[in-house]
């Protein structure tokens, strides 16, 4: 793919993307009062901007940049207004790996001020491996709170493979996005480390919902990988009060099926018995957007009364 043509794939997706936020834009930022040294911006949802961190599309892992396309200084001084933009953010990620300065130079570049700390946050992602206090320093310097909690948030999940530990310590950074650091850190720790995720959330650490999100993370994640596996991992979850420990680890296997399979995942939710009802609810929220109609189906066929209420409340308020 060309050059050109991956921006202006890039640019189509980002619009639709942007047009379907701002239409379910629903209230301004939450999780408290900013702190005083950070700009605050609206946050059209209460999820991390960027989940998965710019190791979307594959560029942290050594892939490079639309299907092989290298940027230059050259190349983005030709395009103006959005594709430039975009370029530049482009070739800041290119960068980031070896040459920080020359990435940070490219996201000056970026004349839009939410794109250029986007671009900042994923600058001090992908150089994680090559200095972490470096890139943690990036992350200090991005002025409002989204960006800058979603950059430390990034940074953290960046060192799960070398040090989980100090992945998860990270998260403490993570500000507003703080669980769902600790989520997904202890999600991809499972992976290779169940043993130090299941010491680790066996420590009853922070609120109810803190602890339920723990247990999550090791369905939702072994279960991308390997769903026989999650569902071992999940019989060795403690139940926790109700239950609601080993139904969350269910519960994130059920997504995971969703992820893989579709509507069909829910054929998965076998080897979670005597769980099942709590995969069906993972499966249909997982498919909720790209299946409405079969998500409320999935929620019809849930057997616990109180499990099938919560489920059609809601896929009906989404």
């Amino acid at each position: 793919m060309s050059g050109r043509a991956f921006l202006l794939l890039y640019l189509a997706c980002l619009g639709l993307c942007v047009g379907g936020v701002q239409a379910a834009r629903a209230a301004a930022e939450g999780g408290g009062a900013p702190r005083e040294s950070l700009e605050s911006e609206p946050i059209a949802v209460a999820i991390p901007p960027k989940p998965g961190g710019a190791l979307q599309g594959g560029a942290a892992r050594g892939e490079g940049e639309g299907a092989g396309t290298r940027y230059t200084q050259a190349i983005c001084v030709r395009y103006e207004g959005d594709f430039r933009d975009v370029c530049f953010h482009a070739l800041a990620r290119q960068r980031a790996a070896r040459d920080l300065a020359g990435a940070l130079a490219a996201c000056g570049e970026v004349a839009r001020p939410r794109l250029q700390q986007e671009c900042r946050a994923d600058v001090a992602e992908l150089h994680v491996p090559a200095d972490l206090a470096a890139a943690r320093a990036v992350c200090a310097s991005i002025p409002t709170r989204k960006w800058h909690d979603q950059c430390y948030f990034a940074v953290a999940t960046a060192l799960v493979p070398t040090d989980p530990g100090a992945a998860l310590a990270g998260c403490d950074d993570a500000g507003i996005w703080r669980d769902f650091c600790r989520h997904d850190t202890l999600g991809e720790a499972a992976i290779t480390d169940l043993d130090f995720v299941l010491e680790t959330c066996g420590r009853e650490e922070g609120d109810l919902l803190t602890r339920k999100t723990c247990w999550h993370g090791i369905g939702k994640y072994i279960g991308r990988v390997d769903l026989p596996r999650a569902a071992e991992a999940c019989r060795r979850v403690p139940e926790g009060p109700a239950g609601l420990y080993r139904e969350n680890c269910v519960h994130g296997f059920g997504w995971a099926a969703g992820e893989r399979f579709g509507p069909a995942g829910v054929a998965q939710c076998a080897q979670t018995a005597p769980q099942e009802d709590s995969c069906r609810l993972g499966v249909a929220f997982e498919v909720l957007a790209g299946h409405p109609d079969a998500a409320v189906e999935l929620c019809q066929s849930v057997r616990r009364s109180d499990l099938r209420r919560h489920c059609l409340e809601w896929v009906e308020r989404r």
